[in-house]
């Protein structure tokens, strides 16, 4: 089954949810997820998350629970609409599917993995010297609180605002999760997607260099292991296979690029993580079409924790 036919397959719901961004929010966390000049906020009632959230070792066949020293608030979800263009969601209706057939059982796509688009914000480029400040996440397979993000206080100061618009003052704040307080959260999320006896597959741009290796240092920090079954997948050597209108391996294969060369309607503004994973949402979409991608292909090409080389984080 090839992911496009996947996504055309669920992509009706990304354009659904579009508007219908769900993102936890906690007790004292006042959120400031999104930026304001591209989100609307409503709310509705729902579930509370527990305190302590039971977390699965899947290598181990262990059970293991996390305790926040902060409870988490049990009364209200945010939700967030980002504003698109009706010409843009014209232009998603009218995509051709490759490879159509596929196997739908109980209304939902057989697909061999969960699919978790994602990116993060940081206070530099240095994995052992800096922190993620923004993380945000979408399921592939769409539906109700497919979406999740939420800045995240680093405990030190961000000289790099000028690069995403996050600044100390947003992050650094009691209000602001810690990545300690919000490991729990991403497990708990990561779990009320995933699709019992199928892997997890993590997609970002660049994601080998730059974001899985973020993310292991930040689990080191707080001594936590990452799931087993959870798989990456870097879409950055991927779209260096793509030719241009000669015949040649095209020059740049930087999201900025990607978008440019797929006319992806993506509004808001650049760096600031739940829009980049929108962007790559699309730019998933149309590279695997154009290379005819399939998901099995895509898990071969995926890279474990272990395959990452680290050495131990600064405390």
């Amino acid at each position: 089954m090839s992911l496009y036919s996947f996504c055309c397959g669920n992509f009706h719901q990304l354009r659904n949810s579009i508007g219908h961004i769900c993102s936890i929010r906690f007790l004292k966390y006042h959120s400031r997820i999104s930026s304001e000049n591209v989100l609307q906020n409503r709310r509705h009632k729902t579930r509370p998350f527990s305190a302590t959230v039971l977390a699965r070792n899947a290598g181990k066949g262990s059970k293991q629970f996390f305790s926040n020293d902060r409870h988490l608030h049990g009364g209200s979800v945010e939700s967030s609409i980002e504003v698109f263009k009706q010409s843009d969601l014209q232009h998603l209706k009218s995509l051709q599917c490759y490879d159509i057939q596929e196997k739908v059982s109980g209304g939902k796509t057989d697909c061999p993995a969960t699919i978790l688009v994602f990116d993060i914000e940081t206070t530099g480029f240095s994995r052992r010297g800096d922190r993620i400040i923004e993380f945000a996440v979408r399921d592939l397979m769409g539906g109700k609180n497919s979406t999740f993000q939420t800045l995240i206080n680093p405990e030190r100061e961000v000289k790099n605002a000028a690069v995403h618009g996050i600044s100390t003052k947003m992050v650094c704040s009691s209000d602001i999760p810690r990545f300690g307080e919000f490991i729990p959260i991403l497990l708990q999320y990561v779990w009320s997607r995933q699709v019992a006896g199928k892997p997890v597959m993590w997609v970002a741009h660049n994601g080998k260099t730059f974001d899985v290796p973020f993310l292991i240092f930040e689990f080191q920090r707080c001594k936590q292991e990452m799931p087993a079954d959870w798989l990456f997948v870097d879409t950055l050597p991927i779209a260096r296979q793509l030719v241009d209108s000669d015949g040649e391996k095209i020059s740049s294969a930087s999201m900025k690029t990607l978008v440019e060369r797929y006319k992806i309607p993506v509004d808001g503004k650049a760096h600031r993580a739940m829009h980049d994973v929108t962007a790559l949402c699309y730019v998933l979409q149309k590279l695997t079409f154009e290379l005819k991608l399939t998901v099995p292909q895509l898990l071969e090409k995926s890279f474990r924790v272990s395959d990452i080389t680290t050495t131990p984080p600064k405390k």
